[in-house]
This record gives C-alpha cells, structure tokens and sequence, in this order.
C-alpha cells in the first residue's frame, strides 16, 4: 500500500496505526506531511520525526501550521526553522503558528546578516498584535 491509499483509506474508513505505519516507513518528508494534514488522528509526533528530515524548511514549518492548529509541542520544528537560517519563515513562524516562542524567533531573526528582516519581523508582529 503506498502513502497515498493509506491516506484514502484513512479517510473512508477511520485512522488506524498500520496506515500510519505506511507513512512512516515510507520515510518521504513530504508524504508523513501530507498524511499529517488530512488524517485528523494521525500521531504527529512521530510523524515529526520523519517531517524534520526533510531539507526543505517550508514543509517544517507547514507542519508546524498542522501540529499547532491540534494543540502540539512546535519546539523542534521552530528549532529545525532557526537552523534553516531562513529569516522569512522565521516571521512567518512567529506570526502563524500557535506556540512559537516569539522572542526566540526574534533573537534568530536580529542574528540574520540581512537587517531588513529585523523591520519586517518587527512590522508583523505590530500587525498581529504582539508588539
């Protein structure tokens, strides 16, 4: 069964952990993501480990949207964001995802070379209310 049928079955039938079995042992970043979004039950923290492989930090941090929108722990994938070095989803983080320690982001984004991101951090956030 590929990840794609375990993801169809899951929604005609019900979540159980041999479909998310096939999610992860697939090992594809991008599909244990894809599993996570629409199977409600899914166990994301595990699926989190497969998701922090991934090379591409803008799945991370779509996860991250996915797992705090169902009340997880986003520590990690905020990490995994910071280390990413990309001073644009680090605002997005702060900004989106339920969770993010916002003053972390913060010292990450004033370290980036690029000072323009310091404005743009600080210009979202009095958008959304934090500052």
């Amino acid at each position: 069964m590929t990840v794609v049928e375990a993801i169809q079955t899951a929604k005609e039938r019900g979540f159980s952990p041999e479909l998310q079995a096939v999610a992860l042992d697939a090992g594809d970043p991008e599909l244990a993501y894809r599993f996570a979004y629409a199977v409600e039950e899914a166990d994301l923290d595990a699926l989190e480990t497969v998701v922090l492989r991934s090379p591409h930090p803008r799945l991370v941090f779509d996860f991250a949207l996915v797992k705090a929108e169902r009340g997880g722990d986003v520590a990690r994938l905020q990490e995994a964001v910071i280390a990413s070095g990309d001073a644009g989803l680090m605002i997005l983080f702060a900004a989106d995802v339920e969770g993010a320690d916002i003053e972390r982001l913060e010292d990450a984004v004033r370290a980036h070379p690029d000072a323009k991101y310091i404005l743009l951090f600080e210009a979202e956030m009095r958008q959304k209310g934090h500052y």
